[in-house]
């Protein structure tokens, strides 16, 4: 369920993130210059995507580490 919810939210943020920089930018920053807005959001999506890269790995190196606790457990049992 977890993970849904986690999928869920940066499908979402990719979704809504990337669309509203470029229309804000293009009209707050770079003064109507769609080419710069264009490469913000750009910019907007890649981040969106390797935070969830990075959220992926973070999540399976802790439930690597919580299966191999279990193994040690489950053979200190044994002994």
């Amino acid at each position: 369920r977890a993970a849904l919810m986690k999928l869920l939210f940066f499908a979402a943020t990719l979704a809504i993130l990337p669309i509203s920089s470029y229309f804000l930018t293009e009209k707050y920053v770079w003064s109507g210059n769609s080419n710069y807005a264009a490469i913000t959001a750009i910019f907007a999506a890649n981040i969106v995507l390797i935070a969830y890269i990075v959220v992926s790995v973070v999540e399976d190196k802790q439930s690597f580490k919580e299966m191999e606790e279990k193994k040690l457990s489950g053979t200190k049992k044994e002994q």
